[in-house]
């Protein structure tokens, strides 16, 4: 027998439940959410203060957060280039604010340019005692390592931003960024990053480096005219790859008192190649190819720093563009404003102002622009020496005039004839390995193929660094 359990039109019978009478709960204190809150609460003091503080650090060195750096967005950033598309130029300015210095003094003046186009650096250094126009309209010149301080009035900004404009007016560039360091930023930035390898061109002594109060190497005494009397130390670099910590990389920049490498030129080309370490060496450090591990670096430097409007996306724009410096296997290239740059045709013989005179840069600005666009050569600066081997002395001199006009401030001389029967043209150089670019430039300009010296030329001739022979047509016979 089955009993069919459905029930159709009756109501469901329940039986009812059992009533407990339960003890009314004691109040608790809601402390899991004080403690939920005062964690949020402490969270978002700790962000509104790190931002307070990072606001504050990039107003005190003049950075900027930009839009684009908090934009969830991937976009790829860019730096700000000149009006022709072609260039990032930035400004390197390097400031004495010892306390003992007396001064304000911007000794390092140099700018950097990237080329889009040929993926190459040039740099271009200008020596502290270069005399230039303080302020606009005075008709007061003076070195330009004073424009900063003469032009500031309380102000870092205003005086960075017209030094700024007279390293614009001299080398007739456009500048889109600055970065000024005092000698703190300068060792704490070498030492983060773990010191940097040098090559040290050539041996030298300097017996009259600056020396800290207090430095158990140092010594007062009196210099050479020009020297002076002062509290100073012996300071030595032998040539070869050097690895050198903060101190000793400022040494090494700093020096210009040595017999062996020109005062402040040598000093610039020094601090040309450290620039190129720190580019090197930020390259191959991992933790520093990041904005984030950067702005740590600028923090803790930010009393010693001053930069132009600068963002967290140029930042790393900037990293790009030094990767792909690397990548690409662009090359550098330097120039400084010595006596002998362009062929001795720019400026006076004690280095002080243009040949052209105070405040005229039109051959400067020239000059720079052929730098700019031919690197290679123009650093090259190579005597070339032509010579009549049979195309005849009319003819030599209107090669070699053509040449003066395409490359202006370069030394090439028409020294006459020398053969009158040879046949073909020829463009070589004495030193192996070196002065390759002007060869290859020149004799792509002369449609010359052949590079190497011929057998009637036995001597190295007039000790020049590249030679073109210009011969008859060869005669081909059947």
């Amino acid at each position: 027998m089955t009993l069919d359990m459905k029930l159709t039109d009756e109501k469901e019978i329940t039986a009812p439940e059992p009533t407990i009478q339960l003890e009314k709960p004691k109040k608790k204190k809601k402390w899991g959410i004080f403690v939920v809150l005062g964690i949020f609460v402490i969270i978002l003091a700790a962000i509104v203060f790190g931002v307070f503080k990072g606001l504050a650090i990039f107003q005190k060195i003049g950075l900027k957060i930009d839009a684009g750096s908090l934009s969830l967005k991937e976009v790829e950033p860019e730096l700000k280039k000149d009006s022709s598309g072609k260039h990032t130029n930035f400004l390197i300015i390097g400031v004495d604010t010892r306390p003992d210095s007396g001064g304000l003094n911007t000794d390092t003046l140099m700018e950097v340019s990237y080329n889009y186009d040929t993926n190459d650096i040039v740099m271009i250094s200008i020596p502290r005692d270069f005399k230039v126009e303080i302020g606009e309209g005075t008709k007061w010149y003076d070195k330009i390592n004073a424009v900063y301080a003469f032009t500031r009035d309380g102000d870092d900004t205003a005086g960075l931003q017209e030094l700024q404009k007279t390293v614009e007016e001299v080398t007739g560039t456009e500048i889109q960024y600055y970065a000024m360091v005092n000698f703190e930023a300068f060792t704490e930035i070498i030492d983060t990053i773990g010191g940097v390898d040098v090559n040290v061109e050539t041996t030298f002594t300097d017996s009259y480096y600056p020396a800290i109060k207090g430095d158990p190497e140092g010594h007062t005494t009196c210099g050479p005219v020009g020297i002076g009397c002062g509290f100073w130390k012996i300071i030595s670099f032998k040539a070869g790859i050097q690895h050198m910590d903060g101190i000793t990389a400022l040494e090494y920049a700093r020096s210009r008192h040595s017999a062996q490498d020109g005062l402040d030129y040598g000093r610039a080309k020094r601090q040309q190649n450290v620039v190129m370490a720190v580019k090197d060496k930020v390259l191959s450090t991992s933790t520093l190819t990041s904005p984030k591990a950067i702005m740590g670096l600028i923090s803790s430097i930010a009393d010693n720093i001053k930069v132009s409007e600068f963002t967290i996306s140029d930042i790393q724009a900037g990293l790009n563009l030094a990767k792909s410096f690397n990548d690409k296997n662009g090359k550098s290239f330097s120039f400084i404003f010595d006596p002998s740059v362009g062929n001795s045709e720019l400026i006076l013989s004690d280095g002080s102002a243009p040949k052209l005179g105070f405040g005229k840069y039109t051959d400067i600005n020239e000059f720079v622009d052929l730098a700019m666009a031919k690197p290679a050569v123009y650093s090259e600066d190579a005597r070339v020496y032509v010579y009549n081997t049979g195309l005849g002395s009319t003819d030599v001199n209107t090669k070699v005039k053509a040449l003066k006009e395409q490359y202006p401030y370069l030394n090439i001389v028409n020294k006459g004839t020398l053969y009158s029967d040879k046949e073909g043209t020829y463009i070589y150089t004495h030193t192996e390995n070196e002065f390759s670019a002007t060869v290859n430039e020149f004799a792509t300009t002369l449609n010359i193929e052949n590079k190497t010296k011929p057998e009637f030329i036995t001597t190295n001739l007039n000790g020049e660094d590249v030679t073109i022979l210009l011969g008859k047509a060869v005669q081909l016979t059947e």
